[in-house]
């Protein structure tokens, strides 16, 4: 994978590696190139309706996990919120196109908050955590946070309770 930019100095964006032959198309999502990234977990998330999201979650830079996040079908809309709070960037947010057709994958690191919405039916994310079960849990803040002001491509379809219930910066 080839490494594209850096969102405030620490998220990266790469883009992967495919082939396509006879057989369909074959995608590396995660290697080597992601240094110091070791998969423990992979979800896969397949959101059916346009306008699917998931608020914004987040590891604490105390408790650190690094997150890899890519589609792998259809298109959705990834969100970087920098929740370090010495950082001169501390509260701005950068959206970033994660599609099947620009092949990005995103190394999102603890103190980065993301949030997702899918801008297609079925569009299908691969998420990796370098914990699995318990220990990779994540903190949630409401996305409709003021000091964040979070502006959204398209009218949210679906979203689950505990992101609509998620707590605001105290």
């Amino acid at each position: 994978m080839e490494l594209i930019r850096e969102v405030f100095d620490c998220a990266l964006v790469f883009k992967r590696r495919s082939r396509i032959d006879d057989r369909g198309v074959m995608t590396v999502v995660n290697d080597e190139s992601i240094d110091g990234f070791r998969a423990k977990e992979t979800r896969i998330y397949s959101m059916n309706v346009k306008g699917t999201f998931f608020g914004i979650h987040y590891r604490d830079e105390e408790d650190p996990m690094n997150r890899v996040v890519s589609v792998i079908k259809g298109r959705g809309m990834d969100y970087l919120i920098d929740l370090r709070k010495n950082s001169p960037t501390y509260l701005k947010w950068e959206k970033l196109e994660l599609s099947e057709e620009n092949a990005l994958t995103v190394l999102i690191p603890s103190g980065i908050g993301h949030a997702f919405l899918s801008l297609e039916e079925n569009t299908i994310q691969c998420y990796s955590t370098e914990k699995s079960g318990k220990d990779s849990y994540v903190k949630s803040l409401n996305y409709l946070e003021e000091k964040i002001g979070l502006q959204l491509e398209i009218p949210i379809a679906a979203i689950a309770d505990y992101d609509v219930n998620a707590p605001y910066i105290t």
